[in-house]
């Protein structure tokens, strides 16, 4: 089994951090989380082993099911058997009403400028160029680059920003995704 064939790890992961009371990004949050697991709980999971789960770390390697017990009952459940479990009442409710600020394409003018960010550390500064059309001026520790070209209708503060196709130059490069576990934290246009 890989990390593929474990989809409610990520979900497992930000229940932890909303246990935690923040999201775990740096080395000081792994040696924090460790050591308040150990004092919780009185179980142990190494800063090393939570690098590794949060991709902190090159991870090559499944987590054990101990490891998934121990991080569901910091979260609140049993093991992570009752975690798979309380997700399924989750699963019938497949839609919902989003109520999270976001800025529309159509509400930017052409020319107008958007900073958006998600974690860790990620900030793009972009133009409208026309329409959904929004073209990448700056760029921190993102794969997007300056010049990139992309269409996109909304931001949503919150949620992942996924763009179908990305056009560098007079390449067409596949479909990429922004903020792919927490979403977009910073989703600002400026005036």
């Amino acid at each position: 089994m890989n990390y593929q064939q474990i989809p409610e790890l990520q979900s497992l992961l930000s229940a932890v951090e909303k246990k935690y009371g923040r999201p775990v990004l740096t080395t000081n949050d792994f040696n924090t989380l460790s050591a308040i697991i150990r004092f919780e709980g009185r179980e142990v999971l190494s800063p090393s082993t939570l690098k590794r789960l949060w991709g902190y770390v090159s991870h090559k390697t499944t987590p054990r099911k101990a490891t998934l017990d121990v991080l569901a009952r910091f979260a609140g459940y049993k093991d992570f058997s009752d975690y798979r479990m309380s997700l399924l009442g989750e699963q019938n409710d497949t839609s919902a009403f989003l109520d999270t600020y976001y800025i529309a394409a159509e509400d930017i003018v052409d020319g107008g400028l958007l900073t958006i960010g998600w974690e860790p550390n990620r900030v793009v500064r972009l133009r409208k160029v026309e329409s959904n059309w929004f073209e990448v001026l700056e760029n921190r520790n993102s794969k997007l680059r300056e010049g990139d070209r992309f269409q996109c209708p909304c931001f949503f503060k919150g949620l992942p920003l996924v763009i179908p196709t990305v056009s560098r130059g007079s390449q067409i490069l596949p479909s990429y995704i922004a903020g792919k576990t927490m979403g977009l934290n910073l989703v600002e246009l400026e005036s």
